[in-house]
C-alpha cells in the first residue's frame, strides 16, 4: 500500500484488502483515526485517488461502516475572479 501511516501499518487484513480492491492504483491514504466504541474498535481512513478525498470507516473485521466522499480541490465560487 501507498502512503501508509507508520504509526499503523498493521491494518487488519480485511481493510487493507478492501483498500486495494477498490483503490487500485496510484492511491494515497492515511489511517486518520483508530478509536474503541462501545469494546469494538472503529478505523477512520481517508484515501485520495482522481482529485477525491474518501473518508472511510471499518470495523475490525473489514466491513465498511461508513464512506463520504468529496473533491479534494472543489471549484472555486469566484471563479478566479478577484472581487
Amino acid at each position: 500500500m501507498k502512503g501508509i501511516n507508520k504509526k499503523y501499518d498493521k491494518l487488519p487484513y480485511k481493510i487493507s484488502a478492501y483498500i486495494n480492491k477498490h483503490f487500485k492504483e496510484d492511491f494515497l491514504f492515511d489511517v486518520k483515526e483508530v478509536r474503541k466504541e462501545k469494546h469494538k474498535v472503529v478505523y477512520t481512513i481517508e484515501v485520495a485517488k482522481d482529485g477525491y478525498i474518501h473518508m472511510l470507516q471499518f470495523n475490525e473485521e473489514g466491513r465498511v461502516l461508513n464512506q463520504e466522499t468529496e473533491q479534494a480541490f472543489p471549484a472555486d465560487d469566484h471563479d478566479g475572479r478577484l472581487s
